[in-house]
């Protein structure tokens, strides 16, 4: 038996009453957690974003763009409960709820970061005596490899 054959007979043991079905189609709008995406001439409404319809602060959502080409996939066989499995263009992506703000834009950071080190290594003050001379012990520059996780961009 070939290795696909196999993995289907498998899968067919695990859960012997459900039909995988898997269709493509463009989305044509988004409200919420759903989308409604077009398959041929055929507009299927309330597609969901999510695997579940649980509403808890740990969630990860990706909001595809109106207009990109989605996969979407059945979850009861029966296509009464349409999910997004794959996108081509995002719009969006919130994990873990959203509630520690947005993702940092890493060069932009660095530069600024870098502005002010130099303004402090610059610094002088203006004494009785006349200017001070800048600090004695100089501040590093950043490097984005100090605080990247290169495990997430955008």
């Amino acid at each position: 038996m070939d290795q696909y054959k196999e993995l289907r007979e498998r899968l067919r043991g695990v859960a012997p009453q459900q039909e995988m079905t898997v269709l493509q189609g463009i989305v044509k709008s988004v409200s919420g957690r759903t989308c409604d995406v077009e398959i041929g001439s055929l507009l299927v409404p309330d597609v969901r974003l999510r695997a579940s319809e649980t509403d808890d602060n740990g969630e990860m959502l990706i909001v595809p763009k109106v207009g990109t080409a989605v996969i979407i996939g059945s979850l009861s066989g029966d296509y009464s409960s349409l999910v997004v499995l794959a996108v081509d263009h995002v719009e969006s992506i919130t994990i873990n709820g959203g509630k520690l703000g947005g993702l940092v834009n890493i060069e932009d950071l660095t530069k600024r970061l870098n502005e002010l080190v130099k303004a402090v290594n610059n610094h002088t003050h203006q004494g009785t005596h006349g200017p001070t001379g800048p600090p004695l012990t100089k501040a590093q520059e950043f490097k984005k490899t100090d605080y990247e996780d290169v495990t997430i961009k955008h």
